[in-house]
């Protein structure tokens, strides 16, 4: 509910929702239904090749779900939505252009006025602490830098819901840990609370980002147990 008493509407929502790859040969995930508060951070493990990140495309309008219906702020998912962002495990970023340029790609593919970029660029790199590796190029930056700038082009398009594909995986423990402390940092900035539904293999993880945790089954996926975090 919000300050007046009045109940928010889930921001997603999959009703028996399925994937079929190959003529049905393969399922992703079937029959799954899930729904995910607004302003909740869900976080999704289970086993390798269960269709965790298969689902975030899903949501994200990557591609198209099979079978029952999937909606995002009660809008039925059909293509990319205006309000979802996701970052990718492996970086994603473009190594011909500067930290800058990746950062902005997702404001100028939407034909955001130059403005308006810079300033929404420059607000999440100086909260990520990359102001200064501003015009260097991804071949000049650490992995953990990489994953900084995929984030802050994410949070530069100020989704309302913001998908999380094992963002830190491919990290060291201390540089993945720093991320996560920034990461939650951001999100417990009141202009900047969004809906995050993080894939993830580590339950120490999970624990630590998650309102609640979502335990999945292997191949074809369905919810097996969701677990509240009992603490902040």
């Amino acid at each position: 509910m919000d300050h007046r008493g009045t109940p928010i509407e889930p921001a997603i929502v999959a009703s028996n929702a399925s994937k079929l790859f190959l003529d049905g040969a393969v399922v992703a995930f079937r029959a799954l239904s899930l729904e995910i508060q607004t302003h909740e951070v869900l976080c999704i493990v289970g086993p390798s090749g269960c269709g965790k990140t298969t689902f975030l495309r899903c949501v994200a309008g990557l591609t198209e779900i099979s079978e029952g219906s999937l909606t995002v702020h009660g809008v039925p998912v059909d293509g990319p939505p205006d309000n979802v962002a996701m970052v990718f495990q492996h970086f994603g970023l473009l190594p011909w252009k500067t930290v800058y340029e990746n950062a902005a790609f997702g404001l100028s593919m939407a034909g955001t006025p130059r403005e308006k970029i810079a300033e929404r660029v420059a607000h999440y790199l100086e909260l990520v602490g990359l102001t200064e590796f501003t015009n260097r190029y991804p071949y000049q930056l650490s992995g953990g830098m990489q994953q900084r700038v995929g984030l802050v082009r994410a949070l530069a398009m100020n989704p309302s819901v913001l998908l999380m594909d094992e963002p830190f995986a491919a990290l060291d423990a201390q540089t993945r840990e720093t991320l996560q402390e920034e990461l939650l940092r951001i999100m417990q900035l009141p202009e900047e609370r969004k809906t995050m539904v993080f894939v993830t293999h580590s339950i120490d993880e999970a624990i630590l980002l998650g309102d609640r945790v979502a335990i999945m089954s292997a191949r074809p996926a369905r919810i097996k147990e969701m677990l509240p975090v009992p603490f902040g």
